[in-house]
């Protein structure tokens, strides 16, 4: 096992346990990249060597003094191992520059505040200092929010503004502080019968106070809605002064000034409490059902027809496309067993043929009621269907799949996702555009699905596998992501449903939202941060 000092350990995901790669997963990967045995059994660069940065600490003693009488000593490191942990989140250019032991752009210090008014007082003395601050939580952004091209402080706040204020079951309400995880935020609420219904695949390392920063989506989105449908009130600190909005359900007092925290990814100052609308947690009453169709086109028409038929909304709503589809059933041992080759006399054909996946929650009856009315709408669509356990077994496996990304950087191969909000008459336009894009490269491979679904349209996601070019592997890497970026929004997508914007996609804001819009972003960040201290450098497309 590696040393927890190396930079493959920061690199790794989650519990930072080392996933093999699975039989049949192997095969397809072989298949698809002509790998060799050898091939399997080394590590391209592995990142073993122990972790070491080039840029010492630039911010003064004094300075640091200061910070550690504001939040205890043991509150402010400024080893090389803990400004690397908090230099990068899991954006693929981020774990490649690791494991080249490349750190650019670490902090000069982690700071972790214990209470929200030692929040107030390590930003109102920053501001003053003109010390930059990165907000820091669950640290699994992948799109480059958590650099720190400025130095300054990492202000990290899962390790003590981590815990449940109040649970109020009058309003169905929670208030929790920013840097909580979701499965302890979710292990509680379901102690006293209710959920938070926020699942985005990184739910178990990720924060309350990042989901709202990222504007995040979880799996359940279509039922339960974004996080920012979810939120309620803020509690926020800004160089200007403390934010802190009431839990209202509705105002007509002009903006909804919470949701200017909702997306603005550390610009305006730091989250440290949210108060979140809650849900019954009631499993035993979910329905669910797996369906097939012969076409990409023609599940997308039929999901387009159940969101816009107003017979109620399914809460796990998904399509895989037959690049996708045909990965999960090699994967799965599906490929080729008798129940395939009967799918295939039917005209369910491997190449063209989708699997839909459909969960409602709620009140046992309505969870039901629905379903059957999806089941209604997938046969009048020609789908056909297979059964509940493909939904059971793909909800055992969704958080594991980002394991997968490590294994396959050791083989030398190239991973990474990008997804986007696309209305329903440009859907099928992105989704070709997107194949063809990376049907050009030798050796590259996309699957896309739909996993969030809207009445105007829907989110597409995609993954892409292809060979490293070894030598090459950082331009590579940002030549074919560039164009995959370009090719999504020439052809009528958004730069992103819910990963958020960080550095990596900012090049793109000007020209997507248009320069009167950005001119309100910074008018907007000129009040609240008049000395540009909170995550300066380039997110979300400002200085």
């Amino acid at each position: 096992m590696e040393s927890e000092n190396s930079y493959r350990h920061l690199l790794k995901w989650g519990d930072k346990r080392e996933e093999g790669i699975s039989h049949h997963m192997a095969e397809v990967i072989r298949a698809k990249f002509s790998l060799t045995e050898a091939v399997f059994r080394s590590k391209h660069l592995p990142g073993t060597e122990p972790v070491k940065l080039e840029k010492p600490p630039m911010i003064k003693p004094a300075q640091l003094e200061f910070l550690r009488g504001i939040c205890g000593s043991g509150n402010v490191l400024t080893d090389d191992l803990s400004r690397a942990r908090f230099s990068c989140g899991k954006f693929y250019g981020e774990l490649l520059g690791l494991r080249l032991g490349l750190v650019p752009d670490p902090p000069d210090a982690v700071v972790a505040p214990r209470t929200h008014e030692e929040v107030e007082k390590v930003i109102a003395y920053c501001s003053d200092e003109m010390i930059a601050v990165v907000p820091a939580g669950g640290l699994s952004s992948v799109t480059g929010a958590i650099r720190a091209p400025h130095g300054g402080i990492a202000l990290d706040l899962t390790k003590h503004l981590n815990r449940i204020m109040t649970v109020n079951k009058v309003n169905k309400t929670v208030t929790v502080q920013s840097g909580m995880y979701g499965p302890a935020l979710e292990k509680e609420l379901n102690s006293q019968g209710y959920s938070c219904g926020h699942f985005p695949q990184s739910f178990e390392y990720s924060t309350v106070g990042g989901w709202i920063s990222a504007r995040g989506a979880g799996q359940a989105s279509t039922g339960y809605g974004k996080i920012e449908d979810m939120l309620v009130a803020i509690r926020a600190v800004t160089p200007a002064g403390v934010i802190e909005t009431k839990d209202y359900p509705r105002t007509a007092q002009g903006w909804d000034l919470f949701r200017l925290f909702a997306g603005a990814e550390g610009t305006l100052g730091v989250i440290t409490e949210a108060t979140l609308h809650i849900f019954n947690h009631a499993p035993q009453n979910t329905a669910s059902a797996a369906f097939i169709f012969r076409s990409f086109e023609a599940a997308v028409e039929t999901m387009r027809r159940i969101i816009q038929s107003e017979c109620g909304k399914p809460h796990l709503f998904r399509i895989s496309d037959p690049d996708e589809t045909d990965i999960a059933f090699k994967t799965s041992g599906f490929d080729g067993t008798l129940a395939d080759k009967a799918l295939a006399i039917l005209g369910f054909k491997a190449g063209s043929r989708c699997l839909m996946f459909a969960t409602v929650e709620g009140e046992r009856d309505y969870a039901r009621f629905v379903l059957n009315k999806i089941k209604r709408k997938v046969r009048a669509g020609k789908g056909m269907y297979i059964g509940t356990s493909p939904v059971r077994k793909w909800l055992d496996q969704r958080y594991s799949s980002a394991y997968m990304r490590d294994p396959l950087m050791d083989l030398g191969i190239m991973t990474d996702t990008l997804e986007t909000a696309v209305t329903w008459d440009k859907l099928l336009k992105v989704w070709k555009a997107a194949h063809e894009y990376v049907a050009r490269r030798p050796k590259a491979f996309l699957m896309i699905h739909i996993s969030h679904v809207y009445e105007n349209g829907a989110n597409l996601y995609f993954t892409f596998l292809s060979p490293m070019q070894k030598g090459n592997e950082a331009q590579d890497f940002a030549v074919f992501h560039r164009g995959l970026v370009d090719t999504i929004l020439e052809n009528g997508g958004s730069i992103s449903h819910h990963h958020g914007v960080g550095r990596v996609l900012a090049p793109w804001m000007e020209g997507h939202l248009g320069k009167n819009s950005m001119e309100l972003l910074g008018a907007v960040k000129k009040h609240l941060d008049p000395n540009n201290i909170m995550n300066p450098g380039g997110t979300l497309g400002m200085l």
